[in-house]
């Protein structure tokens, strides 16, 4: 509906819509001379500045932060700041307002009000334009990356099962039943070199696990690179199978990860995933992570 499309590219802080409206409003608020106000009429005058101010800044969050990292009640919390800022520095900005307006009009100027609309609208434009610029992508000639399913190798499906065959907590069992259906998850980025990191994707309409967000319990440790040892893990997102990576040991000192750092240790150098005969299998526990069984 063009109502609709009006009023998404209107609080899109990156649409031309949004700079020319927002900058329009910053002009008609500038033509009010404060002083001239009442004080009920300079309540409404700046309430309506706190509102094109939370409005500026909720605006700017939808556009910049689309996946939502910042929660609802932290998008809440900072649109209302920016409204009480604009009512807390009213005084202040009134009074600059006028002396602005007052050296115009020294100039010989007829109408100083409009003059200092016109500057206003000018560089509210202005700001928002920079705002865009600088948020626009660096290089826009960059290749989009691609992904792709393909069907998940043996060796990599058969280190997710043995993890989760380990335990029936956690949501063990939904979980083994994506990984029946899971492919994994290729990009066209990426080199041919070995990396310990398999994504998954699973598309099918299966019960989710819970914990939904989690590291899974389990933990398979094997030892390699001259007898140090690495973690096999998993994550769970969203209560479906993400990933399977390679970690540093969890039993490593904090000695021997500045070392491993300082002789640029590299996971790839492991050149392939464990053998699951090399697996010391271990669960986590109000103790620290202990032997599966003990």
């Amino acid at each position: 509906m063009p109502i609709r499309s009006a009023l998404r590219a209107l609080n899109d802080s990156t649409s031309i819509t949004h700079g020319v409206v927002s900058s329009c409003v910053v002009g008609v608020l500038t033509l009010i001379d404060p002083r001239r106000l009442t004080v009920g009429q300079r309540l409404v005058y700046r309430l309506a500045n706190a509102g094109l101010a939370a409005w500026t800044v909720g605006v700017g969050f939808r556009s910049s932060d689309p996946s939502g990292a910042v929660p609802p009640v932290g998008r809440a919390a900072l649109v209302a700041g920016a409204a009480g800022a604009a009512l807390g520095f009213a005084d202040a900005g009134e009074a600059v307002d006028a002396r602005v307006q007052d050296a115009i009009a020294r100039t010989g100027a007829r109408h100083p009000r409009r003059w200092l609309a016109a500057g206003g609208t000018v560089l509210a434009f202005g700001s928002w334009w920079a705002s865009r610029t600088l948020d626009a992508p660096e290089d826009e000639d960059t290749p989009e990356v691609h992904e792709a399913a393909v069907d998940l190798p043996e060796d990599v499906r058969a280190l997710a099962a043995h993890l989760l065959a380990a335990t029936d907590l956690f949501g063990a069992p939904e979980l083994r039943a994506q990984l029946a259906h899971a492919q994994r998850l290729v990009f066209d980025d990426s080199d041919d070199g070995f990396w310990p990191v398999a994504q998954f994707q699973v598309d099918v309409d299966l019960p989710l696990a819970v914990p939904a967000d989690a590291t899974f319990p389990v933990v398979g440790r094997f030892r390699a690179l001259g007898d140090v040892t690495f973690d096999v893990r998993l994550v769970v997102t969203d209560g479906v199978l993400a990933s399977l990576f390679v970690d540093e040991g969890g039993d490593w000192t904090p000695e021997q990860r500045d070392a491993w750092y300082e002789s640029g240790g590299d996971l790839g150098a492991l050149g392939g995933w464990p053998a699951l005969g090399d697996l010391e299998m271990l669960i986590e526990s109000p103790e620290g992570l202990r032997p599966i069984g003990v």
